[in-house]
């Protein structure tokens, strides 16, 4: 499991308004890009059955043994809130886009169409180079005009692509916020007491981070992208 993911489920937890959308935000789906083994797109769907909202969650990702995985982790999962879990190839998306007739879809690795999402969540998406236009083109590509993206994922000085993201979302007219050194900052403090804060870090140790390593040791940055009126068309 990555740290990435359990960071961002936490504050997912913390802030339930990000997965339940505010007054004004538009109608529409969740997706998790690059689920992996589900737990951000499971946390969305725990938030969405308390509120008793009938948005779908969407889990995507590539791989088919990650994707029988990813199905076998929701159904131990006691939760009945409309899901699907679709592969998803971000390589697809943009040449998908320039077709004038695909507009406000995205598709899948089958070539079916879906319809956009207003909300897209991922962990640890960026790992090379040009992932990050793959993964700005994917946003842009599967959501909403007015829908938002919240992503997370270890910082520029770990993980190639990361300083170029912002940049790869303003081309497509994408909006963007970006806040760095999330460790130190009130992101992670949302998480009370010296106790649960210790507890986060225990969690994300079993994903591989290790604060006392300093070949594992790194901070985080986080994403908060929108999608403007009439981006789509």
């Amino acid at each position: 499991m990555w740290p990435s993911a359990v960071l961002l489920a936490h504050h997912l937890s913390k802030n339930p308004s990000l997965v339940l959308g505010e007054v004004g935000s538009p109608d529409g789906d969740v997706m998790e890009l690059g689920a992996g083994c589900g737990l951000v797109g499971l946390t969305a769907a725990i938030l969405l059955q308390h509120a008793d909202d009938d948005d779908k969650v969407i889990f995507t990702d590539y791989n088919p043994v990650v994707l029988e995985n990813l199905q076998k982790n929701i159904d131990l999962n006691d939760f009945h809130v409309d899901h699907r879990v679709l592969g998803l190839d971000w390589f697809d998306q943009a040449e998908h886009q320039e077709q004038q007739y695909h507009k406000n879809t995205w598709v899948d690795v089958e070539g079916n169409e879906h319809a956009q999402v207003r909300l897209i969540l991922g962990a640890d998406l960026i790992v090379c180079t040009n992932d990050a236009d793959l993964v700005a083109s994917t946003i842009h590509s599967a959501l909403i005009d007015g829908g938002k993206a919240f992503i997370l994922g270890a910082d520029k000085y770990t993980r190639f692509g990361v300083q170029n993201f912002p940049d790869a979302c303003r081309a497509l007219g994408l909006k963007v916020t970006v806040l760095e050194d999330v460790l130190g900052s009130n992101f992670a403090a949302e998480v009370d007491g010296a106790m649960q804060q210790q507890q986060l870090i225990d969690e994300m140790e079993l994903g591989g981070y290790n604060q006392r390593a300093s070949t594992m040791a790194h901070d985080f940055t986080f994403f908060t992208i929108t999608k403007p009126f009439g981006k789509s068309a």
